[in-house]
């Protein structure tokens, strides 16, 4: 049995390669793929299981959610505890055989993030409108691994521009400190910017140049209200173009990235599950998407579709709350390469 920390796992992901995070999409892709199979087949042996998650929430308001997944090879069970007092998150995903013995157990803290950017990019990637500027909204885990892996899953120079967008200053100052400077070194090529609203007088208006000049917009913010309007996205000239716009920040139906016009402007919506964005989505629950509207993006990666494309100037929406067959596939694949990378410790007798 082997067992991951959260040091552990900050290492072996910031250590990542093009390759190796290469071989984590592949593992997404097939995992999502026979999901969307399996669906479309509902008379066909069920290979995928992912029961509703459990809930507890103790006296002192501590909230753990407990939710299990099986794709057959392997089965999995992420467990995570938002503390009542300080809103902190710890978590372990445990890795189990299919007849049941333990493999590993691997922090869950920052796989969220990981792998909801790697199923982002698992679209984008296929996409073939330009990628040359990129925004992205928000200034957390999910920013910054979604900034990491559109510089990192592309070949140096696709990225002319990528500018980090934050309402709040001290976030984003935070990331600038943690993350930015180095990718900054690490990829010459691209101009890194960011852009705060708090405090500052021309935020609006310079986000409108950063949209409107944007080719893919990467959001990642849990907003209640649109993180701008549909007007942003005239180009500078003026004219519409097509870009590729992600949203996953936001996972309750009160919430909401873009506004009901920008959700209208991509014709099918690509999402991770249909069932849980009808539900959890504000964003298309506000628009009055119905399920006929989406398209899952395992149905795409299990057709081959590649590249993918949108007709008459359509934007490419794609929408992701999460799915418990994302964290087992990703972390038995990340116990998989600490175990070749020798990141972690083996413990005998399971």
């Amino acid at each position: 049995m082997h067992i991951i920390s959260e040091a552990d796992l900050a290492q072996l992901l910031r250590s990542i390669t093009r390759p190796q995070c290469e071989r984590l999409m592949a593992a997404m892709v097939d995992g999502l793929a026979a999901c969307s199979s399996q669906e479309s087949k509902p008379g066909a042996p069920q290979l995928i299981h992912q029961p509703l998650r459990t809930v507890i929430v103790d006296r002192n308001n501590n909230t753990s959610l407990f939710m299990p997944a099986s794709d057959t090879q392997s089965m999995g069970i992420k467990i995570v505890t938002i503390a009542g007092g300080s809103g902190s998150l710890c978590g372990v995903i445990n890795i189990f055989s299919p007849d049941g013995r333990l493999l590993g157990l691997i922090s869950a803290g920052e796989i969220t993030a990981f792998r909801t950017a790697l199923a982002t990019m698992a679209l984008f990637v296929r996409c073939t409108l330009p990628k040359q500027n990129i925004v992205v909204l928000g200034a957390g885990q999910q920013a910054e691994w979604h900034a990491r892996l559109a510089l990192l899953l592309h070949p140096a120079g696709t990225v002319k521009s990528l500018t980090v967008v934050n309402r709040r200053r001290e976030r984003l100052e935070s990331l600038e400190t943690k993350v930015l400077d180095k990718l900054r070194r690490e990829n010459p090529q691209t101009k890194i910017t960011t852009l705060f609203k708090e405090g500052n007088p021309d935020y609006d208006e310079t986000l409108k140049t950063a949209i409107g000049a944007s080719d893919a917009i990467l959001s990642c913010t849990p907003s209640t209200v649109p993180n701008f309007p549909f007007s942003y996205l005239q180009s500078i000239n003026g004219e519409s173009k097509q870009r590729f716009i992600s949203l996953i920040g936001s996972y309750k139906p009160h919430m909401m990235e873009i506004d009901s016009e920008t959700v209208h402007s991509g014709g099918k919506i690509f999402v991770d599950s249909k069932e849980a964005c009808l539900e959890e989505a504000g964003e298309l629950v506000h628009a009055g998407v119905k399920k006929d509207g989406l398209i899952e993006i395992g149905e795409v990666f299990a057709a081959h579709c590649h590249p993918v494309e949108m007709t008459g100037g359509q934007n490419i929406i794609f929408k992701c709350v999460g799915m418990g067959i994302m964290d087992l596939v990703i972390g038995k694949t990340l116990l998989d390469l600490g175990i070749e990378a020798g990141i972690g410790a083996d413990v005998a007798g399971f």
